[in-house]
């Protein structure tokens, strides 16, 4: 391997040299699930949306693994001298040439879909070298699942999404976790004194607090400018160029969609405001789901075929970027306007993403949530709930014969009973702490 690059590689590895590497303390919660499977022989893989914090996370994984200094390779693809199957190739074995093959050794590749034909490469070393851990992330799921039938039974995939509201909340000293059930008495004895503070990092968290390199930055042109050209610019430029699809109308199919976040949508009608064909547009959501930059729900009914072929709502991955993208005032936190964001923020803090609920009579539910029980879930953030407001929900459990229903509000907190059926008024800060329902 040229000397050239043998520099750019110990660049990249300064502790093969006794260097130390200062790494930010915190943690994101998905650390300790990834450190289970440290142990197995499987490639793991992390995938997630561009500056939510995969090389950080990889970097603190190399730190915890206890491994010898040379037994540790870290090698990031945004460096283009390493875009190469031959180079990386070279690089590998260079790696392995002085580790200590008696002891495990980790291999970190660091946006790896930048590597042509990267699946057969992990292949052959997965399968001719013992203790080797290979570990890889990517930001573009587009790729790594494409090249996963290469990798059939010999990879684990792991999203890391944008922060948490209990992330956010935790790097400025509050941890607190709740359960649905006994609200009440949780919030009266653990959580009412530091409120005003809950509610104060929930405005900022609307604003900025998808990626953890804005956590202590104020600056609100800065910040829309980092969203649009290190995350969807980047983000929308890689996938264009893994599918070989026009970046520009990506782009523009984007900010259509972002202007019109939660929302129902209907492919013909993005296709008739673009002028493009439906077919491409079906695509290129695809594509941006993929990205990590949206997610799509569907109507909550029995029938997958229905589901399809209804229409579907759009939630784009965080607040902060509609409001970088369509240049919007951060002051908008404080109008009527902020509850299409807040709900897009309830619905994306769930793992999977939710079903809503829509009637041809045009009854809807926001979200509804499948786990040991069917939960609806209406956004209405606002300080006073009326009754009209109730009255989709409370068809909803009728129909569905549900006993419990979560209203998400402002600021109102309380549990009520109509017709056997229970409603829980909770604030959106609150409602975000929640691990069960």
């Amino acid at each position: 391997m040229e000397e050239r690059l043998r520099r750019l590689l110990i660049k990249q590895n300064p502790w093969w040299t006794g260097e130390k590497v200062k790494l930010p303390k915190f943690e994101r919660d998905m650390m300790q699930n990834v450190l289970k499977y440290a142990k197995h022989k499987q490639v793991i893989a992390i995938t997630g949306l561009r500056r939510v914090g995969k090389t950080v996370l990889m970097k603190q994984l190399m730190q915890k693994l206890n491994a010898k200094s040379n037994n540790l390779c870290y090698v990031s693809f945004d460096d283009i001298e390493f875009q190469d199957y031959k180079v990386i190739d070279d690089i590998i074995q260079y790696f392995l040439e002085f580790s200590d093959k008696a002891s495990n050794r980790h291999l970190f590749l660091d946006e790896i879909q930048k590597l042509p034909n990267w699946a057969d490469l992990l292949k052959v070393y997965y399968d001719t070298e013992e203790n080797l851990k290979i570990f890889i992330s990517g930001s573009a799921s587009l790729e790594i699942s494409k090249q996963k039938e290469t990798l059939a039974g010999r990879i684990l995939t792991f999203h890391l999404p944008v922060l948490s509201f209990r992330e956010f909340t935790r790097y400025f000293g509050l941890d607190h976790i709740v359960n649905l059930k006994g609200i009440e008495r949780i919030y009266d004895l653990k959580l009412s004194t530091e409120k005003m503070r809950y509610e104060k990092l929930f405005r900022e968290y609307i604003i900025k607090g998808a990626f953890p390199e804005l956590l202590e930055e104020d600056d609100e042109e800065f910040i829309k400018k980092y969203i649009r050209e290190s995350v969807v610019e980047k983000s929308i430029s890689d996938i264009a160029r893994l599918a070989k699809e026009d970046e520009k109308i990506i782009y523009e199919l984007f900010r259509l969609l972002a202007s019109s976040n939660a929302q129902l949508f209907e492919i013909l009608n993005l296709a008739a405001t673009l002028k493009i064909n439906r077919n491409l547009i079906s695509r290129y959501i695809s594509l941006l789901e993929k990205s990590f930059l949206l997610r799509i729900n569907y109507n909550f009914t029995a029938s997958v075929a229905k589901q399809v072929r209804a229409s579907k709502k759009q939630h784009i991955a965080h607040s902060s970027i509609i409001l970088a993208l369509l240049d919007y005032p951060f002051s908008i936190v404080e109008t009527p306007a902020v509850g299409n964001l807040v709900e897009s923020i309830i619905s994306n803090s769930f793992e999977k993403a939710p079903f809503f609920w829509r009637t041809i009579q045009k009854d809807e539910v926001d979200i509804v949530v499948k786990q040991k029980e069917t939960v609806p879930i209406e956004v209405k953030y606002r300080s006073q709930i009326t009754n009209s407001d109730l009255r989709p929900i409370l068809k909803f459990c009728k129909r569905f014969k549900t006993k419990k229903a979560v209203m998400v509000t402002k600021d109102i907190l309380k549990i009520q009973t109509y017709d056997k059926t229970k409603i829980i008024m909770v604030p959106a800060w609150l409602f975000l702490l929640i691990k069960e329902l």
